[in-house]
């Protein structure tokens, strides 16, 4: 992930305003509104916070209907002895530096496993923090089977983990983004600077925070 996404992460992933929903067996599946994608307004506070500038002027984010590469249109969530997560774009025409950001929250602790394609075509996966290995005290347990995998056929994203790397919790929540940003040269020598992103759980982003989703009962 690029270092723009992980300040935008930082700024929006700590907080929710969603209220935590009963929890449902082993899949979930979530719809997203179609065309709610937003631009990041550069000149905004949090464009100022995002690139080093003084900027203030209007919203953190505005209307971009025809963004349609962060457009989320569906996520669903499988809790088994793989945690499996699959977002549906509504078109994912644009997938340099695009990125994918899910916080997992637990009965125990909050997890981050983040999937990111950059402008060469290279994917990345992570899952952080580890598991602290309880042979080993204070010693990270690596999780060596994080998978993640842009299908640009399918329009989808996917990202699976085994549950064990996680603690083997009963139940799971997410909270879940898209962004991608865009850098372009012009003719004198500097470049102009663009993002976008959406929250898949719900209708509009916030710079108050990301929506949840149900709670997922282990299956």
């Amino acid at each position: 992930m690029s270092r723009l996404a992980t300040r935008l992460v930082a700024v929006l992933a700590p907080v929710a305003l969603l209220l935590p929903a009963a929890a449902h067996a082993e899949q979930v599946t979530v719809d997203d509104a179609v065309g709610d994608a937003k631009a990041i307004n550069l000149a905004s506070e949090l464009g100022g916070i995002l690139f080093g500038t003084s900027g203030d002027d209007g919203p953190p984010f505005l209307d971009a209907p025809a963004e349609t590469a962060t457009d989320v249109t569906r996520t669903t969530i499988r809790h088994a002895r793989r945690v499996t997560v699959t977002v549906q774009f509504r078109d994912l025409v644009e997938t340099a530096e695009h990125s994918i950001d899910i916080g997992i929250r637990t009965p125990d602790g909050k997890f981050n496993v983040t999937a990111a394609r950059s402008t060469d075509g290279t994917e990345h996966v992570a899952l952080f923090p580890p598991v602290l290995d309880e042979t080993a005290p204070g010693r990270p347990r690596p999780c060596r089977s994080v998978r993640g995998h842009y299908d640009l056929v399918a329009e989808t994203v996917t990202v699976s983990f085994p549950a064990v790397c996680i603690g083997e919790p009963p139940w799971i929540q997410a909270q879940l983004w898209a962004v991608r940003f865009q850098v372009t040269p012009v003719g004198d020598g500097s470049v102009n600077l663009a993002g976008w992103a959406d929250d898949a759980f719900r209708s509009s982003l916030s710079e108050k925070g990301l929506g949840r989703s149900p709670k997922v009962r282990r299956g």
